[in-house]
């Protein structure tokens, strides 16, 4: 226990896993490629509950991969098409973490 995401904008709710199963967030520059047919997801981790008796085990392992910062993000083809408009516009993968980065900032 402990991981949780956030749905709907304003209710957390916790991510059950089965044994051998693992979790993805593919983030946002993943979400843009895929028209959000994939979807990053705002996460925590908090303290598993008292009644999980503190004998659960968790591995976390973050991993994060980038474009160059000159590559451009776009919509992939085949994500996108009839009754599927195109949901982001193109942008500079350095650009859009700069700007992600400033926003990040400005909520602190």
């Amino acid at each position: 226990g402990g991981l949780e995401v956030l749905m709907l904008g304003d209710r957390w709710v916790e991510v059950h896993v089965a044994p051998h199963e693992l979790v993805v967030n593919p983030g946002d520059m993943m979400a843009r490629w895929m028209n959000d047919r994939w979807r990053s997801t705002l996460h925590r981790v908090v303290n598993p509950p008292a009644e999980a008796g503190g004998g659960n085990s968790r591995q976390s392992i973050a991993y994060f991969g980038n474009p160059n910062y000159d590559a451009e993000v776009r919509c992939l083809d085949a994500c996108a098409g009839t009754g599927n408009p195109l949901k982001y516009t193109p942008v500079l993968a350095g650009h859009h973490m700069y700007e992600k980065s400033l926003k990040h900032a400005a909520d602190s």
